[in-house]
């Protein structure tokens, strides 16, 4: 490689490094939001089950949304990016997804993400429902419409049990892909339930588990978006490393190629004047 070509490729890792040092620092500046959000998903997901596990509404059990409805069909949503440059973040939430399917026999998949719809579609799988714009910038209506489909799906019977497959993240130390069940929901019964729902209907009943279920899809895409967040941030910040290393090394070989040209020069011309004066 000629002294040219050891700067034009100094050149080209230099915009690539100044590429990853920005898309570095706009994770970093997602990541505080993201953690805000997760925590207070948490938070709310914790009272509602609270609640739920205290529940003394008479034949809350028997409600459709927690005592099943017969179907043997299975369905799994999974949240995976809308792309790449983000570490281990979607291979492993896809792994996770990929043993779900064989164990399960999931007959659909809705995929949250472009990498997750690409990836089942690689893999001849049904993929239903695609919500691309889920991904990276979850909102509460997200979480609406996607629990209105699944309810819809799950009280005309087409699925028996409704799985969703995220990156649950309670620190940034611990990342891990988990599968969370969804329909029908599992109550955990207090020891002694006391809390009744006002108004005093199974319309009450019904609104509460909805809204439980909304929480859970929204809690999970929060948690989804800052696993996403800080894994770009780390991949960023490698790559921004990796580059600086390779702009280091190839520039110190041009430097050598630069001195040993000079030198050769000089060598070339002292050897022409000290011919011409011999001449």
């Amino acid at each position: 490689m000629n002294s040219r070509e050891l700067k034009r490729r100094i050149s080209t890792v230099r915009d690539t490094v100044k590429i990853t040092r920005a898309m570095q620092m706009i994770a970093a500046s997602k990541l505080f939001k993201s953690r805000q959000k997760s925590d207070a998903s948490y938070a709310y997901v914790r009272q509602l089950e609270r609640i739920l596990s205290e529940a003394d509404e008479p034949g809350i059990d028997a409600h459709e949304l927690l005592r099943g409805n017969g179907s043997n069909q299975v369905a799994l949503i999974v949240i995976a990016g809308d792309k790449g440059l983000c570490g281990d973040y979607n291979h492993r939430v896809l792994a996770l997804a990929d043993e779900v399917v064989a164990e399960k026999g999931a007959a659909k998949v809705y995929a949250i993400g472009q990498e997750a719809r690409e990836h089942f579609l690689r893999m001849h799988i049904p993929v239903s429902n695609f919500y691309a714009h889920m991904a990276s910038e979850p909102h509460a209506f997200d979480a609406i419409s996607v629990a209105n489909d699944m309810l819809e799906h799950y009280k005309q019977c087409q699925y028996g049990e409704i799985y969703l497959a995220y990156t649950r993240t309670p620190t940034y130390t611990r990342m891990e892909p988990c599968v969370k069940k969804l329909l029908p929901i599992e109550r955990k019964s207090d020891a002694k339930p006391h809390a009744l729902f006002e108004p005093h209907t199974s319309e009450s009943v019904t609104n509460f588990l909805t809204q439980y279920l909304m929480a859970q899809i929204y809690s999970a895409l929060a948690d989804s978006v800052l696993a996403m967040n800080y894994k770009r941030m780390l991949s960023m910040q490698e790559s921004t490393k990796n580059g600086e290393k390779i702009i280091a090394g190839v520039s110190q070989e041009y430097n050598h190629r630069r001195q040993e040209s000079i030198t050769n020069e000089l060598v070339t011309a002292s050897s022409s004047t000290h011919l011409r004066d011999q001449l």
